[in-house]
C-alpha cells in the first residue's frame, strides 16, 4: 500500500472533486468520516452531500477555545443541531476538544489525535475521510498525519476534503496566542543539539492581520539563514498579494533581510501549487548543501489561507519537515450572522487521495 508523493499525488478539484465524492465515497463499502463542527457553513457541505449514503459513520470534533464570541458559540451550536437532524439515520458522534490549556500551552494536536485514535483504530473501514473544511491547523495537521499512518498500516483508502468560498459570509477577527510552538507530531529534530548551526530556511504563509503572530514565530526560531514567505497569487482579489506585501514590508526588508526575489507566489485556491513550490525549494537547498557538510532545514509556518495550508501539510508529511505555528485562542465577530443555517455551494472544492489502492502500482 502506497501513499501520495510529489511525483504522484492524485487530486481532484471543482466539479471533479464533487463527482468523486458522490461516486466513490458515497458508494464505498464502509467509511469513517471525521470532520469539525465550526462556524463556517462550508463545513456542512460534504457531510450534507453524503447524508443519504448508507455506509458512513460520522465523527465530529468541536474545538473549544478560551475566548469565543457568544454569537459564534450559538452559531456553532446551530450547526451541530443541523448535522444531528441531517444525519439522524447515521451513527454520529460529537466530541469537544480543548485547544489551549489553562496555562496557555497549545494542546490542540495532542487532544485531537487522542480522540481520533479511538475512531481510526476501529476495524472494518474501507475508506477514511478527513474533512478539513472547518478544522484549525492545530487539529488538521496531526489528524491527517495520523490517518495517513493508519491507512498505510491497515491498507485503507484515506481521503482529504476541503470546501471554501472566495469571501467569508461574515467578518471574524481572530486572537492569537502570544507564543509560537511546534505543531504536534511535526517537530522533527528541532530544539535538539543536532540542529545547532543548521541553516534554517523559514517558509511562512502570510495573510492579513497576522504580523504579530509571524513575529512570534520568527523570534522562536532564532538565527534564521533565509526567509521565503508565501503570498497568495493568483487570488480572487487580484490586489490581495500586494496588500499583504505592504502590510509586511518592514518585516520582509528590515527584520528578515529578504527581498522580492525571496517571495514565493502560490495559487490561492490550489494546494498542489504550494506543495510543489515548497518541495522544489527544499530539494534545491539539499542539493546545494549536499557536499558542504552543512545541515539545511526547511521550516514551514501555515498562517494564511486555508487551502494553501493544505499544500504545506502535504509537503511536511512527504518531506518530513518541521512545522511552527501560533494557535488561535479566540474569535470575535463583526457584522450580522446568518439567521438560518444552510449548507452553501462553495466556490472551491478539493479532494486529495492520501493513501490507498490508487497508489499500489507506484514505485515511489
Amino acid at each position: 500500500m502506497k501513499r501520495f508523493t510529489l511525483e504522484n499525488c492524485v487530486a481532484h478539484s471543482g466539479g471533479d472533486a464533487v463527482e468523486f465524492v458522490k461516486e466513490h465515497i458515497f458508494n464505498a463499502r464502509k467509511t469513517l468520516f471525521i470532520g469539525t463542527v465550526g462556524v463556517d457553513a462550508n463545513s456542512l457541505y460534504y457531510s450534507s452531500m453524503l447524508a443519504s449514503s448508507p455506509s458512513i459513520e460520522y465523527k465530529f470534533l468541536i474545538e473549544k477555545r478560551p475566548t469565543l464570541s457568544p454569537l459564534l458559540d450559538a452559531l456553532g451550536a446551530a450547526h451541530k443541531d443541523f448535522l444531528s437532524q441531517k444525519l439522524a439515520e447515521h451513527s454520529v458522534e460529537f466530541v469537544e476538544v480543548k485547544i489551549v490549556a489553562d496555562d496557555g500551552a497549545t494542546v490542540a494536536g495532542r487532544n485531537a489525535v487522542r480522540t481520533a485514535d479511538q475512531w481510526l483504530q476501529q476495524p472494518g473501514y474501507s475508506d477514511i475521510v478527513i474533512d478539513t473544511t472547518g478544522m484549525s491547523r492545530g487539529t488538521c495537521f496531526p489528524i491527517v498525519q495520523q490517518a495517513v499512518a493508519v491507512g498505510l498500516s491497515k491498507g485503507v483508502d484515506v481521503h482529504l476534503l476541503i470546501a471554501s468560498g472566495n469571501e467569508p459570509a461574515f467578518s471574524i477577527i481572530s486572537e492569537s496566542n502570544d507564543r509560537a510552538e511546534w505543531m504536534h507530531g511535526f517537530q522533527e529534530k528541532m530544539d535538539s543539539d543536532k540542529m545547532d548551526g543548521a541553516l534554517k530556511l523559514w517558509v511562512p504563509q502570510l495573510s492579513e492581520g497576522k504580523v504579530q503572530a509571524t513575529a512570534a514565530m520568527y523570534s522562536k526560531l532564532d538565527q534564521v539563514a533565509e526567509v521565503c514567505p508565501i503570498i497568495p497569487f493568483p487570488s480572487h482579489n487580484p490586489r490581495r498579494g500586494d496588500n499583504i506585501l505592504f502590510e509586511y514590508k518592514d518585516a520582509i526588508s528590515e527584520q528578515w533581510d529578504s527581498g522580492l526575489l525571496n517571495i514565493i507566489y502560490a495559487h490561492e485556491s490550489n494546494p498542489l501549487d504550494v506543495y510543489r513550490s515548497v518541495s522544489a525549494l527544499h530539494k534545491i537547498r539539499e542539493e546545494v548543501f549536499s557536499g558542504t557538510g552543512e545541515t539545511p532545514i526547511t521550516i514551514l509556518s501555515p498562517a494564511g489561507w486555508r487551502i494553501g495550508s493544505l499544500g504545506m501539510l502535504l509537503a511536511s508529511i512527504n518531506l518530513k519537515l518541521p512545522v511552527l505555528y501560533v494557535e488561535t485562542i479566540g474569535y470575535t465577530v463583526h457584522g450580522i450572522l446568518p439567521s438560518k443555517v444552510t449548507s452553501p455551494n462553495p466556490d472551491h472544492a478539493w479532494h486529495v487521495w492520501l493513501t490507498g489502492s490508487v497508489y499500489e502500482t507506484s514505485r515511489s
